[in-house]
């Protein structure tokens, strides 16, 4: 049988002991406001649209298989707790001015709890590069507004432009339709895309020939359909849960060792095999 150990709860410096809450199958709110267009208001209650199932680790002390733990401390060797935290804006590598949290919270717009929709666009005209994250809305003793911004919003393919205050940051916001309900996806900035061609790399590339090309677009022609994204797994993740459920039932799963490619000599030899192949 594998090595399972159970640790103790942890309770992190300075933090108030709580009764446990029970676990649940839908997201917590992490966001709470009102959307607003002129003089309608329509409160609603944001939470993460998407779902990370990325395998996660805990890091143990080997010989006592207790947690590692990460602690603040200061540059003078002292572990400091919340309540002895103030924030520095860095003038240079030295010198800051000193911020309480009151001060940065007084500083934040109107934006932390209402979502100004000042502008309507039509949703495909968006460059998919700018999205960031996606929060679904729902709707908070508003379910009158909110059933009707939902239908206008999937009538006319429009999505309304604003600004949220989320996570230290204002951001740009997206409100738009999804599937019967009402979505807010944050933008980047205009500023925070960069233009690939400032990099030299792609300065100067030397145009393709004109018989790689038609085989490059030959094997793109093969393998082109219809867009399924349930056709795709996490490999890595299914991988590691099949290790753990064969560790606890005794077994030992032995990695299958990757079988090595060919190289191929040239671009156009590597063309010519890859085409052949998918035919």
């Amino acid at each position: 049988m594998p090595e399972v150990v159970q640790i103790a709860e942890e309770k992190r410096v300075g933090e108030q002991p709580s009764e446990a809450s029970p676990p649940s199958a839908l997201p917590r709110t992490t966001w709470s406001g009102s959307l607003r267009i002129g003089l309608v208001n329509i409160p609603v209650k944001a939470l993460s649209l998407i779902r990370d199932r990325r395998i996660s680790f805990r890091m143990l002390h080997k010989s006592c298989k207790t947690p590692i733990s990460f602690k603040r401390i200061c540059q003078e060797g002292e572990e400091v707790s919340m309540a002895d935290i103030v924030y520095g804006y860095p003038l240079d590598k030295s010198k800051y001015v000193l911020l309480e949290k009151k001060e940065i919270d007084s500083a934040r717009p109107d934006s932390k709890n209402t979502i100004l929709l000042d502008r309507f666009v039509n949703f495909f005209e968006i460059d998919p590069h700018y999205f960031d994250t996606t929060y679904l809305l729902l709707p908070d003793r508003s379910e009158e507004a909110y059933s009707l911004m939902q239908a206008v919003m999937e009538k006319t393919g429009k999505a309304g432009l604003g600004k949220i205050t989320f996570r230290s940051k204002e951001r740009l916001v997206l409100v738009h339709y999804y599937r019967g309900a009402i979505v807010a996806t944050t933008l980047r900035y205009d500023g925070e895309i960069m233009d690939p061609q400032i990099f030299p790399a792609l300065q100067d590339l030397a145009p393709p020939g004109e018989k790689e090309l038609a085989l490059a677009a030959q094997i793109i022609e093969s393998l082109s359909g219809e867009l399924d994204l349930t056709g795709y797994k996490d490999q890595y993740r299914e991988k590691i849960e099949a290790l753990v459920k064969s560790k606890m039932e005794g077994t030992v799963i032995i990695p299958e060792k990757r079988r090595a490619r060919p190289a191929a000599k040239s671009l156009m030899e590597a063309l010519r095999q890859t085409a052949e192949s998918l035919k």
